[in-house]
């Protein structure tokens, strides 16, 4: 089935079957894997690694849903994406962007990302109000990104207490960010995410909670008049906007991002840690730190 998203400029969602009881992705065929969400099996004659990074991922017992989806701004009233990074980046400072990011160069491009990461926690920085963060893995184009995460929340209220919240979301910019609703998620839990750019217009979401095994899986249509270069692909912890400002960065302790992959089919591999990282830096201070630990590794720190 599929819907569009109230409030954006075209683009629309198109959720995929059940698989069936007793299906078995370990032995399924490939059209099967794709019928039901599952991404491809990596051959283990040639991406040894990888064929045994997705065994030990998907012969675990998973319990899958069909999605459901809500504009994120009905839940968090006025949280707004920051938008892209430049295609370019000439420094490895960024006001609202901390991560990794690998460019294509000469006619490559980046059909999928790959990315697992902790639910950082937050607490509030100083300044109060509403603080946010959003983890995510993206595919970057000319003037759009595709994107799937989690954003965390924290709230100060006059009387001091605090609240806090975090959800599922995905995005593919201009549009703005949907929760999938039914998808829980809680600090501290490990997601693995992945894209797959079918083609320039039309992405396939896997997202899978490692920590509560739950998985779901669909294809969303670019928005209206919006076709993706591929050129980039990112593993990025955002500093939003907020009602048309920009609130501090909450306190996340510590983010990494593992298997931290892309490129284009199995033909072209990027490592997230061998071109750019970016440190946050706002008005002279550095608020969160990128350390590559390994290729496929990356640990954002707050620093703020």
């Amino acid at each position: 089935m599929s819907h569009s998203e109230p409030g954006t400029a075209g683009g629309s969602v198109r959720t995929l079957p059940l698989p069936p009881k007793g299906f078995d992705a370990c032995t399924a065929s490939a059209r099967g894997l794709r019928r039901y969400g599952f991404p491809q099996r990596p051959d283990p004659a040639t991406h040894p690694q990888l064929a045994a990074r997705w065994d030990k991922i998907f012969s675990r017992k998973i319990t899958h849903i069909t999605p459901t989806f809500r504009p994120l701004d009905e839940l968090l009233p006025g949280v707004k994406p920051r938008g892209r990074a430049p295609r370019d980046l000439s420094t490895v400072t960024n006001a609202t962007w901390s991560g990794a990011v690998v460019h294509a160069t000469g006619s490559q491009t980046f059909t999928w990302v790959l990315g697992q990461w902790n639910v950082p926690d937050v607490a509030p920085a100083a300044g109060g109000g509403g603080q946010y963060t959003f983890a995510f893995i993206g595919i970057d184009g000319n003037s759009d990104v595709t994107q799937i995460g989690t954003i965390q929340s924290v709230s100060t209220a006059s009387n001091g207490s605090v609240t806090k919240s975090c959800y599922a979301v995905y995005e593919w910019f201009p549009n703005s960010w949907s929760a999938i609703t039914n998808f829980p998620v809680n600090f501290g839990d490990t997601m693995l995410g992945l894209i797959c750019l079918d083609s320039p217009t039309e992405a396939f979401f896997s997202l899978l909670n490692l920590t509560s095994n739950l998985h779901a899986g669909f294809v969303f249509d670019a928005p209206a008049g919006t076709t993706s270069l591929e050129n980039q692909a990112e593993w990025v912890l955002e500093r939003p906007e907020v009602g048309g400002v920009n609130p501090p960065m909450p306190d996340f302790g510590e983010i990494y991002f593992d298997s931290a992959m892309g490129g284009h089919g199995l033909d072209f591999l990027a490592d997230a840690g061998t071109d750019t990282a970016i440190n946050m830096v706002v008005n002279g201070a550095t608020v969160a730190t990128t350390t590559v630990e390994t290729p496929t590794l990356i640990k954002i720190a707050y620093t703020g």
